[in-house]
């Protein structure tokens, strides 16, 4: 322990005092023990050399909050430090951290008093009522365990995110806190107390010490394999409380219908159903409810495709075509062909056989995309189509795939500045009336998070985007396909083969399955590979990677089996 020369009396001296405490109880080990002890352990969030444990120990370097937690955790769990209690313990680290901030405050020369640790229990600028504190406190206790796991394991915030929405959270500052997690893993980023304060604090201006509040987040959770658990406690608490809040709204409503002649029962009745109906929806089953329909699909698979048909064998056959509940991202650069194989998916959904499917086009007209549809379908030049040159042979066989292509059940909107709560509402209703199989978006860069997004803040919207597309896809049980053009995000890409490392980080986290488009030709007029096109299968969470070639026929707007050409 320093003298009082050295370090006087003070928050610094007080926190000294007590991990010196810790540190006697540890049987005083070594600086290079401890540094290597931090470095072996990865339960530990930070590392530290030997020198900086002994300036953090001499009182000659205020340590950072993970540094002092860091160091306290080890002391404490490697040091064999028994005698404290859970509840002691945290205890200490929350002291600890109060004099540490004290210390800081006094070396940046503000002496008034700092904001205490439980001034965030409610993550809000207004303290709840203290007839709500301990339900409050309940809340938080979860949500902040939650937090916790997340922070320390990637695998629990891929865990969380297929339960919990942001609106689940019951503290505003939490809700901060989750978008930001996810928003790093979309990214691909570090989940690091630093990295996760300094995206907080540039999303908000909550009035605590952000760095200091996340560090104590990761004394809440001991395993972060129980994060699915915790995250389930939070949803069936916020289910309640939207069941609460639906009597509230339902019962003011039957009170106002003396007064009101717009109201009437059925109006009630409508009100009631519809969000009954949307929360039932949400709710998963119980895994006995599901093992029969498993088993059934297990049996009847017997090498025949299981999912929707992407009418190309090879694919079909590896990939048992695109499955329920997946999310698909087709990538590739300019000119590669990547609307023209969506349309692919798409006529052999519905052309083929009368499965409805649901086309994003926000890139071609619907002109456009009929006449690519006949074209492809008769084996009409497109070029024909489009400038009048039409023979007599290639109207009989437009002739005969009319009726086939009338009558498919494809629906299609081409509305720019379409916003994902548009397409949510648009498959949820083509799912309940019209039994949607096979959803195709063209393409995810020109989609909007909501209508007010800017250009600048696209980029920044896209992981949202995603993750919410794979929870649609997920809830509505169809695959969703999302076309994206990798030359736009990826420099000195042009003439390559495409790799998974070409598209945004989130897209490879979210989605199930990846295909990279690529065509030698497109680049090569002489190549050897001319008319051939690569489905490079990079990802596939449920199956495996692999590279089938087909065949390309521009002049027909279409991609086709080789077999086939």
């Amino acid at each position: 322990m320093p003298s009082e020369t050295e370090v006087p009396p003070g928050a610094h001296r007080k926190m000294l005092a007590a991990l010196h405490e810790t540190y006697v109880a540890a049987g005083r080990p070594g600086l290079r023990q401890i540094s290597v002890g931090l470095k072996d352990d990865d339960s530990i969030p930070a590392t530290l050399n030997y020198q900086a444990v002994g300036k953090i120990l001499n009182g000659k370097q205020l340590p950072s909050p993970r540094q002092l937690i860091s160091l306290t955790l080890w002391l404490h769990k490697e040091g064999n430090v028994d005698s404290k209690t859970g509840s002691d313990y945290k205890e200490l680290i929350a002291q600890l951290m109060q004099f540490r901030e004290a210390a800081h405050r006094h070396q940046l020369g503000i002496e008034s008093p700092e904001v205490p640790l439980a001034s965030a229990e409610t993550g809000r600028r207004i303290q709840a009522p203290r007839n709500a504190q301990s339900t409050v406190k309940m809340e938080n206790a979860n949500e902040r365990k939650v937090l916790s796991c997340m922070l320390q394991s990637k695998d629990a915030i891929a865990d969380v995110v297929e339960i919990l929405r942001v609106s689940d959270f019951s503290n505003d500052l939490h809700k901060e806190i989750y978008n930001v997690l996810l928003e790093l893993y979309a990214e691909g980023r570090e989940v690091s107390i630093e990295e996760t304060a300094n995206k907080l604090n540039s999303h908000s201006n909550f009035d605590i010490d952000s760095e200091q509040y996340i560090s104590t987040l990761l004394l809440e959770a001991d395993n972060p394999s129980e994060a699915s658990h915790h995250a389930e406690i939070i949803s069936d608490n916020a289910l309640g409380t939207r069941i609460g809040a639906l009597g509230r709204k339902v019962a003011e409503m039957a009170e106002s219908m003396e007064t009101r002649s717009d109201l009437n029962a059925q109006n009630l009745l409508d009100v009631l159903e519809g969000e009954l109906f949307s929360m039932v929806r949400e709710r998963s089953t119980p895994i006995g409810d599901s093992l029969e329909e498993t088993l059934d699909e297990v049996e009847a698979a017997g090498g025949s495709i299981i999912g929707v048909p992407s009418g190309f064998r090879d694919f079909d056959a590896l990939n048992s075509g695109f499955r329920p509940g997946e999310l698909v991202i087709v990538a590739g650069a300019s000119g590669m062909g990547k609307s023209t194989l969506g349309l692919d998916f798409i006529r052999r959904c519905s052309v083929a056989q009368p499965r409805s499917s649901f086309l994003v086009s926000l890139q071609m007209s619907r002109v456009e995309i009929n006449m690519r549809i006949l074209s492809a379908e008769a084996r009409v030049a497109i070029h024909h189509m489009r400038s009048g040159a039409m023979r007599d042979e290639d109207w009989t066989r437009l002739a005969g795939v009319m009726p086939s292509v009338a009558a498919a059940p494809i629906y299609m909107v081409e509305e720019p500045g379409y916003t994902i709560n548009q397409l949510r509402a648009s498959c949820s209703r083509l799912e309940a009336f019209h039994d949607l199989k096979l959803v195709v978006i063209d393409s995810l860069d020109l989609l909007y998070l909501d209508a007010s997004e800017s250009a600048g803040d696209h980029d920044r919207s896209l992981a949202i985007m995603v993750r919410e597309l794979r929870k649609m896809a997920k809830e509505l049980n169809l695959p969703v396909i999302a076309l994206y053009p990798v030359g736009r995000i990826s420099t000195g890409y042009r003439g390559r083969r495409p790799e998974l490392h070409d598209i945004p980080d989130c897209l490879e986290n979210f989605a199930d399955v990846v295909i990279l488009l690529h065509r030698e030709d497109a680049y090569e007029r002489e190549s050897p590979r001319a008319g051939e096109a690569d489905f490079i299968v990079a990802k596939n969470r449920n199956g495996p990677t692999f590279v089938t070639t087909t065949a390309f026929q521009g002049h027909y707007a279409r991609f086709v089996d080789m077999d086939k050409t």
